[in-house]
């Protein structure tokens, strides 16, 4: 080291440090790559799963070592299998509930009749270790019957001492002690239930009325509508986050007592045998389900927040708007999505736990998924065109559309159904193959198509001007110039008919608007035709009424002039 840069001596302490904590950290797998003592390596013939079938053996719920017999004997063997477990297993009750006083020893010898290793304890018959055990841990019998009795001494010296008064007391104290903490745990658990509804209930009161808020003007870019959809997007968020925060902490509140009661159980050798249960199958299938519909939550949750954030009031003043209902739309979509998919993985993680195999099923599953895919070709089409609606932008959740004879606002988009709700707040549900033709009539902007009739004596020049005079006040006025796009353009006569003069006007409007916008113009309208003196058309027809004797007068002319008349030829003679 350079005398130019010297090194401090704390930082010379943890080079120190680190190297001798990197030597520590090596050493016992560099010890164990050179064992000292090398194990002879034996020869035993190899076993397949199907050749033999295994239990496990416990003593208080706790396994020792599983014991093997051969598959050769078919169904006879689940009863073979039984017995000697319930054989072992008595036995080991029976010595771990003698009294302490006694002596514990447990050896093995060879049987000179069966030449296998025999397991006593105090003398007392136990087990009998066979070859298919042995070759189960690919040990000879001898020795594993040699490890086999390091093990079960311990454990009936366990077992032993478990049943003493004075560890039962201990362990008593240990649950009471553990019973108070879940009790505590348990009212935290619901005094914070109880706040957050509380302040649910608060923020619910203190939600802005979006009614209040004047209409939206080009120059704020559709604000009220991007305010409007943003608060449906925080609304959403605040249910989600509700139910989130209720189910997790039920969810906890089960978790307090399910641990609580499972660490309880493991305290005493006499209950310790019902630990399994809390961890049985149908309880990890429940836990599945509750955690994929916290997953599922969370997912929407999340989803929300990720289109409430984006900014939609840096957009034009023609696609802000548009982007907004969108938003809504695209949120709503994507979310049924996300949740499908999380039921798709919380019906293979249950068929694993219930034993299923998986990749079998799924090469099984495509082959009837095509069968199901020929047999649904409707929905095959209602999920392509529902695609194609969302991508293409055709309409969106809050567009005014007419499917055919059906029209109404649109409620809710899926990539199956459409639901719009009339004008007589019927909801209608249209599957999307069905829609060929759809007619937006809110999308980018609205017009109002208005045809006025008046009558044949009132002058045409003079009433476009006051139709035109109109529409300019009606789009500078305060509280209609936002809604108004353009001024009113008057096309001119459209039509003459039996029942008057029809006169054509065009207003645009913001989206949604035509119909406000439509009476109100219609209302001042009439007020200044009727300040003008100027007449609405009343459809009019001409009848003409004659008595007998102007029927014989008529009938003699019609005759006169059938007669057909002289020739000069015959004038001449």
């Amino acid at each position: 080291m350079r005398a130019g840069f010297p090194v401090p001596k704390a930082a010379r302490r943890f080079i120190l440090a680190l190297v001798l904590s990197a030597l520590l950290f090596l050493t016992p797998s560099v010890l164990a790559q050179s064992p000292i003592l090398p194990t002879p390596k034996i020869e035993l013939p190899q076993l397949n799963n199907t050749d033999v079938r295994t239990a496990p053996i416990r003593l208080d719920g706790r396994e020792l070592f599983r014991v093997a017999v051969s598959a050769d004997s078919g169904s006879n063997q689940n009863n073979a299998i039984g017995v000697r477990v319930q054989g072992i297993e008595s036995n080991l009750q029976r010595f771990a509930n003698q009294s302490g006083s006694t002596a514990l020893e447990v050896t093995s010898a060879i049987d000179s009749s069966s030449n296998l290793p025999i397991i006593r304890v105090n003398n007392q018959y136990l087990m009998t270790v066979t070859t298919l055990d042995a070759q189960l841990q690919g040990q000879e019998p001898a020795i594993y019957a040699e490890e086999l009795t390091r093990v079960i001494q311990q454990a009936l010296t366990t077992a032993r001492q478990e049943r003493q008064p004075d560890s039962f007391v201990t362990q008593t104290g240990k649950a009471i002690a553990i019973l108070a903490g879940m009790v505590v745990l348990s009212w935290m658990v619901s005094r914070l239930q109880s706040y957050l509804r509380k302040r649910h209930r608060r923020s619910h009161t203190e939600e802005p009325n979006f009614s209040e808020l004047p209409p939206n003007s080009p120059e704020t870019a559709s604000s009220r509508t991007q305010l409007i959809v943003k608060q449906q997007l925080a609304n959403r968020q605040q249910r989600t986050m509700k139910d989130v925060q209720r189910r997790s902490l039920q969810l906890v509140q089960l978790l307090i007592w399910a641990t609580g009661g499972f660490i309880i159980l493991g305290l005493f050798p006499q209950t310790r045998s019902l630990q399994p249960f809390v961890l049985s199958t149908p309880l990890k299938v429940l836990g599945v389900i509750v955690a994929i519909y916290l997953l599922s939550r969370l997912s929407d949750l999340l989803i929300d927040r990720i289109f409430g954030a984006l900014d939609i009031s840096q957009s034009s003043t023609d696609v802000s708007q548009r982007v907004a209902l969108r938003f809504s739309t695209f949120s709503r979509v994507i979310k049924g999505l996300v949740t499908l998919a999380w039921i798709s993985i919380a019906l293979i993680t249950i068929l694993s736990l219930i034993g299923i195999e998986i990749l079998p099923l799924l090469a099984g599953a495509g082959i009837i998924g095509l069968g199901i895919s020929l047999a649904s070709q409707n929905l095959i089409k209602d999920v392509i065109n529902g695609f194609l609606i969302l991508f293409e932008d055709q309409y969106a959740v809050g567009d005014v559309i007419q499917v055919g004879a059906l029209s109404g606002l649109v409620e809710s988009i899926t990539l199956r159904i459409t639901q719009i709700r009339n004008a007589e707040g019927r909801l209608i549900t249209i599957p999307n193959s069905s829609i060929s033709i759809v007619e937006n009539l809110s999308k980018d902007w609205s017009r109002v198509d208005l045809a006025i009739a008046i009558s044949y004596d009132a002058n045409v020049d003079r009433t476009i001007k006051l139709i035109e005079k109109v529409g300019v006040e009606m789009s500078h006025d305060p509280d209609w110039e936002s809604r108004i796009l353009e001024p009113p353009d008057v096309l001119g006569v459209e039509n003459l008919s039996y029942e008057g003069v029809t006169l054509r006007i065009w207003i645009k409007t913001q989206p949604l608007q035509q119909w406000h916008v439509g009476r109100e113009f219609r209302r001042r309208l009439k007020m200044a035709l009727d300040a003008e003196g100027i007449q609405i058309a009343i459809p009019q027809q001409a009848f003409s009424v004659r008595g007998s004797i102007d029927d014989e007068v008529f009938d003699h002319h019609e005759a006169q002039a059938a007669k057909p008349k002289p020739s000069q030829n015959n004038s001449k003679k």
